[in-house]
């Protein structure tokens, strides 16, 4: 039950983005409610973006000895605050993306998917192992462009593709200190603006020891007004949680192989109810063999009544 090479040359764009996930998850939550949850960012598993800085101020030149003022205390304390405010208050979700650029997007192309498989997002082994809860697990497929104008109205997105780099120019793009004569030349104003950007530019960059995952992000800041309504342990939470809306816009279901044969019925459903593909990734001793879960479960239940019948 292999799939047509002409498929896999379909969703090899970039507007095709992979999410990893526990199959329970998928099941009970995802696919069940069609939104994917939020995370805090600060709540990262990566260290550089989970850790808490303790800001100083400097000064140089002629600045340096100078009493402070009041006003010039006060400007400091709002810049810190509001560096922080946005750093604890980003929400996020991760996706990977297709590496773009290879001569497989050509419909002239005759090739085959075996040999160009680590160009797509839901071949990655890491990302199965860390996030699809050790190979047992889901990689959803989504159009980027149907995420993004189904939300639009509704949040105040910010998106962007994960760029990666060294130790140095990672520490770069990150806020660190006041400069306490900067501040002094162009003023409160025009510097919290300048740190607003750079730091939200910074929830964009990671170390290049990431760059397999070849990561896009959506991201939000936490509003309560923008939480979803749920049910926890006979109570209605109201201010907790914020949703993405994937409502129409899920292009196809992978399933490990490993799966429980009640989940992949229960991911069989979905993909039924949502008319999208549902792929089964085949682990083997020395690749995979991405298999149509439909077909085969067909061939199965064929192969089963000729067995009944016999």
């Amino acid at each position: 039950m292999m799939i047509d090479v002409d498929y896999f040359k379909s969703i090899y764009n970039s507007d095709i983005i992979y999410h990893y996930t526990k199959a329970s998850t998928a099941i009970d939550y995802i696919l069940h409610n069609n939104q994917l949850k939020f995370n805090q960012y600060k709540k990262s598993n990566d260290p550089i973006e989970s850790s808490y800085v303790s800001r100083s101020t400097y000064f140089y030149g002629s600045e340096v000895g100078k009493p402070i003022s009041g006003k010039t205390q006060k400007d400091i304390t709002e810049l810190k605050d509001h560096v922080r405010y946005l750093e604890n208050n980003f929400y996020q979700i991760c996706f990977c993306k297709n590496h773009m650029g290879d001569i497989f997007a050509n419909k002239n192309c005759i090739c085959d998917f075996k040999g160009h498989e680590e160009l797509f997002g839901f071949t990655k082994l890491r990302m199965w192992d860390q996030y699809a809860d050790n190979f047992l697990g889901v990689c959803i497929a989504f159009s980027k462009e149907r995420v993004l104008s189904t939300n639009k109205s509704k949040l105040n997105l910010l998106d962007d593709d994960v760029n990666y780099c060294k130790f140095r120019e990672l520490s770069e793009k990150k806020v660190n200190d006041i400069s306490g004569n900067y501040l002094a030349n162009v003023g409160k104003d025009i510097y919290k603006n300048e740190l607003d950007e750079k730091v939200k530019q910074s929830f964009f960059y990671k170390h290049q020891d990431y760059s397999g995952e070849n990561e896009y992000r959506i991201g939000a800041f936490f509003d309560k007004n923008n939480c979803t309504l749920e049910h926890q342990k006979g109570e209605l939470i109201f201010d907790k949680t914020m949703m993405l809306d994937i409502s129409n816009c899920i292009e196809a279901i992978f399933m490990s192989s490993y799966a429980n044969e009640k989940q992949k019925s229960e991911l069989f459903e979905y993909a039924e109810m949502l008319n999208v593909p549902i792929i089964e990734m085949n682990w083997k001793h020395d690749s995979f063999e991405p298999r149509d879960y439909k077909r085969w479960k067909a061939l199965l239940e064929s192969i089963y009544k000729s067995h009944q019948i016999s």
